[in-house]
């Protein structure tokens, strides 16, 4: 009895219980669970063929959302000469003024400290990108953890978690804008010598042009998502078939919690300002599973349709938007020549 009082006191209640019945403790099992591929609807969960409901093993290995994968640190070096250039500037800067705030911090509080400083801001241009990346993977889930969706526990079903579905869709269209808000579109075929590193309204206005693609599935869902313009999505054409991951605080995915960036196979593109998935993973699960495959292809209208003709009306249906995705507006749209 001394001895498992000492044990509570050090290390705690677990450490205690575990050295006086070490026969109860026993080694995690490790489950294999299929892909939900063949089955969309498992258990609870009602989802159109559209969606298909991905356990958490399989969110976590096509999700980044932890560590930084080399894309991600990537993107917070810049994507062009002039990010690039406005990135090395900013890392001089802090670099210079931290270090010689930390010669000065050496007086008052005395090496050590001044050294630890002193070496965060001497490689912050390194440090820089990884921090701002783990910090945006972690809003990406809001903290939040990831649930099966056919797991119903006690509490409500929006305090579980987010269940997490690959949606399946094709492009309703595709266009060109200033900014997130604007009413005023332009072709893509306006844009076929459009370079980043050319970006007239970035070197006119600092703020790059925007790519404005609108997609839906056969149950009548409907998202529209902003990018940042690039050469390589000027393949993008109306009626191709794309695949995203959604997250979703509701079992029956009727409202939108996050969504990654958009592969559209037939453009060989991946649109989105930030690889929230895990690209090569993506990849080799579409070209291993011939259903999922023949799924996705099923999603695609006019030319890009198994049968080369439009697919029938949606049903009226739609998400319920966070605040990160831009609602469609009552105001329509007007079409402008570049």
């Amino acid at each position: 009895m001394i001895v498992s009082f000492i044990l509570i006191w050090i290390f705690g209640v677990d450490a205690s219980v575990a050295w006086i019945n070490p026969c109860q403790q026993s080694r995690p099992v490790s489950i294999q669970r299929p892909r939900p591929i063949s089955t969309p609807n498992r258990g609870c969960v009602s989802c159109g063929m559209a969606l298909v409901p991905l356990p958490v093993d399989d969110l976590e290995e096509l999700l980044v959302v932890g560590p930084p994968s080399g894309p991600q640190y990537a993107t917070y070096w810049g994507r062009t000469k002039r990010e690039q250039y406005y990135r090395l500037l900013e890392s001089a800067v802090v670099t210079f003024l931290g270090v010689f705030f930390s010669y000065f911090l050496s007086f008052v509080f005395g090496g050590f400290l001044a050294t630890v400083l002193g070496c965060l801001f001497a490689f912050w241009g390194i440090i820089s990108p990884e921090l701002k990346a783990r910090q945006r993977n972690w809003e990406f889930l809001g903290g939040r953890a990831l649930v099966d969706p056919w797991i119903v526990g006690g509490r409500e079903e929006d305090k579980q978690g987010l269940y997490g579905s690959l949606f399946l869709g094709r492009i309703d269209d595709a266009c060109v804008v200033e900014d997130a808000a604007s009413y005023e579109e332009y072709d893509l075929d306006e844009f076929n010598d459009y370079t980043m590193d050319t970006d007239e309204l970035e070197k006119l206005a600092g703020t790059p042009y925007l790519i404005r693609v609108r997609i839906s599935d056969d149950e009548g869902r409907e998202l529209q998502i902003h990018a940042r313009m690039s050469e390589e999505y000027l393949d993008v054409q109306t009626g191709m078939p794309v695949i995203a991951i959604l997250l979703s605080k509701s079992q029956s995915f009727s409202s939108l919690a996050a969504l990654t960036d958009v592969l559209i196979p037939d453009a060989d593109c991946w649109v989105g300002d930030y690889p929230y998935l895990n690209r090569p993973e993506v990849e080799a699960l579409l070209a291993e599973d011939d259903e999922l495959w023949d799924l996705l292809q099923s999603q695609g209208s006019g030319e890009f349709s198994e049968d080369g003709v439009a697919t029938s009306e949606k049903d009226d249906n739609s998400f319920e938007y966070s605040d990160d995705y831009t609602k469609s507006s009552e105001k329509v749209s007007v079409r402008r020549k570049r």
